[in-house]
């Protein structure tokens, strides 16, 4: 996800700077009509993708921000995890180097904690689930001088970014609270440990893969409610090969947080094709609170499973 990797690059310098905002006698940048103060045009409604157009010359030197369309949610606060669809694209080039609408589900982002890049945090915190809010980032809110090679964003380039906030998940809640407690059957790893913590994991002398992957195997069955299709899930996982080797976990220092992912997407470092249902999938209708072991999918002929706890559960159809 390459605007994950890029918004991280860069920490905030600070929070709180005043935003440059469209006032309501101007037109919106979304109506068709004139480029409006940001000297952006974009197409189509929330959750759709957009096309980004803009005016000849040089972008404004400030960040800019606009609401194309308010949404009836709540206000994001800072320190949420931010679940939102977006297009980022090069004003000077008009390159698109990220859009999360043609992987089919949205991402989700550590929003005004210096975890994305400066415009993003000052221009995000406050806005209203279910808001379309378009930005103009100045290279020293964006990626500074530094810029990006790998998405061909140089150290003097402006961004636009059109955001749709689908959601915003309470960070405040680290752990699963998971209840009833049960055995892995026969034939699997053995998983123990308490669900705030990472799990101890022993594999059987011999063990291999099993030719399906079947479905989640709940080890500590949650309290909260199952959850849904075409819903964003966060998580603590960590992911083992058939020798017990950890490969990954988000509860090492390094990682530091839980992380979120939508169910439509696969869990394993290589993604599945747009709108291809991965194992997440299989999620559905387990209780949050709860922790799963889950078989994965053989990815680039490596065999692993995961040990997943089900933090917190959000649809992800907001309009």
């Amino acid at each position: 996800m390459l605007v994950r990797k890029l918004l991280s690059v860069v920490a905030a310098v600070a929070l709180g700077s005043s935003l440059v905002a469209c006032g309501s006698e101007e037109p919106k940048a979304g109506d068709g009509g004139d480029f409006g103060k940001s000297g952006i045009k974009v197409t189509e409604s929330f959750g759709k993708k957009p096309t980004i157009t803009h005016k000849e010359g040089e972008p404004d030197k400030a960040l800019v921000t606009e609401v194309l369309s308010e949404g009836k949610g709540a206000e994001v606060k800072k320190g949420e995890l931010l679940v939102a669809n977006y297009i980022g694209q090069i004003w000077r080039d008009g390159k698109v180097f990220d859009n999360s609408y043609d992987r089919g589900a949205p991402a989700a982002f550590p929003i005004g904690v210096g975890k994305v890049v400066t415009g993003w945090d000052e221009a995000l915190v406050g806005k209203k689930i279910g808001s379309r809010v378009l930005l103009s980032i100045p290279p020293d809110k964006g990626y500074k001088e530094t810029g990006n090679k790998e998405a061909g964003i140089e150290g003097t380039d402006t961004l636009i970014f059109v955001v749709d906030i689908v959601g915003a998940f309470d960070t405040t809640k680290k752990t699963a609270e998971g209840g009833t407690t049960q055995a892995a059957p026969a034939g699997n790893p053995t998983i123990t440990g308490a669900i705030t913590a990472e799990p101890k994991v022993t594999v059987p002398k011999g063990l291999k893969a099993p030719k399906e992957t079947g479905k989640p195997i709940v080890l500590i069955k949650g309290t909260g409610k199952p959850v849904e299709k075409n819903s964003m899930v966060r998580m603590h996982y960590a992911i083992f090969d058939y020798t017990g080797k950890k490969q990954f976990s988000t509860w090492v220092p390094s990682q530091q947080a839980p992380v979120a992912e939508a169910v439509a997407q696969p869990i394993a470092p290589a993604g599945a094709p747009a709108g291809q249902a991965g194992p997440l999938a299989a999620l559905v209708g387990v209780p949050v609170g709860s922790r799963v072991l889950m078989h994965l999918p053989p990815q680039q002929n490596q065999a692993a499973f995961v040990v997943l706890d089900v933090i917190d559960s959000l649809p992800i159809s907001v309009a």
